[in-house]
């Protein structure tokens, strides 16, 4: 009877031990900064967040076409953004043109006054049957806008002025303005800035002008007049960029620079 006495009182105690709180372990076995995975404590990771790379800047090796000259005294288009690395192509349309570039507040005088290596491309004509095509190829170089002119005759004051790169569209308009209001249209020195070339006709971005009755020269639209009937027709004109001599220009040149 004792023994059983005893037992009872051991599993009352043990009963009574059992519903008090448990103190509460010091060592957490699951990390403040961790996980746990099957019961192994696993260390924290993050998913590292990279900066996107930056866009890379575009680079230019665009062929831009632009046409010089035509029916009327243009360039077309007179107003391009283009990027470094792009090539203009200027086309020489019907007449003589030139492409010259100029200070932005010095409209119709050449920058080769004071900078031997601005553009200019020399007089290129483009007569009536003509089968290839005057080109001057000028690479950009700098981002920066650049002003450019014919020196032919009038035309720059009559508003054959193109800007390339310009800060707002209407820097062309006052660039326009200033060539209207130039006491002479100043030619530049020497070829700089480009290269001088030719391409069949048939790869230009223009369709020639109609040959203008009457003869004549001016400076847009086309040559003489188409011989007589019975005729014979006339020689093939000759290529401009291997005998300059016999391609003169269809118009007097602008004011030489002075010296």
């Amino acid at each position: 009877m004792r023994v059983n006495s005893a037992w009872a009182a051991l599993m009352a105690a043990a009963v009574t031990v059992s519903a008090m709180p448990q103190p509460v372990s010091k060592r957490d076995p699951f990390p403040a900064d961790g996980t746990v995975v099957g019961g192994v404590p696993h260390r924290p990771f993050r998913i590292r967040r990279q900066a996107a790379a930056p866009p890379a800047t575009p680079q230019g090796n665009q062929l831009i076409p632009v046409v010089v000259g035509g029916p009327q005294d243009t360039f077309v288009p007179n107003l391009i953004q283009a990027q470094v690395g792009d090539v203009v192509q200027f086309q020489f349309s019907n007449g003589n043109h030139t492409v010259t570039q100029s200070a932005e507040g010095s409209a119709c005088q050449p920058l080769q006054a004071q900078n031997p290596a601005a553009i200019h491309s020399g007089h290129i004509p483009f007569r009536d049957g003509q089968a290839m095509v005057g080109t001057f190829n000028m690479p950009i170089t700098s981002a920066d806008p650049m002003f450019l002119y014919c020196a032919t005759g009038p035309h720059c004051q009559e508003g054959q002025v193109l800007v390339i790169n310009p800060t707002n569209a209407n820097q062309v308009v006052q660039y326009s303005k200033l060539a209207a209001a130039a006491k002479a249209n100043v030619d530049g020195t020497t070829v700089s800035g480009g290269a001088v070339g030719q391409i069949p006709l048939a790869n230009a971005a223009f369709v020639p002008a109609p040959a203008r009755q009457g003869g004549g020269g001016g400076g847009g639209g086309g040559g003489g007049a188409p011989p007589p009937g019975g005729a014979p027709p006339a020689a093939a004109p000759a290529d401009p960029a291997q005998d300059p001599a016999a391609a003169p220009p269809a118009e007097a040149p602008a004011a030489p620079p002075p010296a």
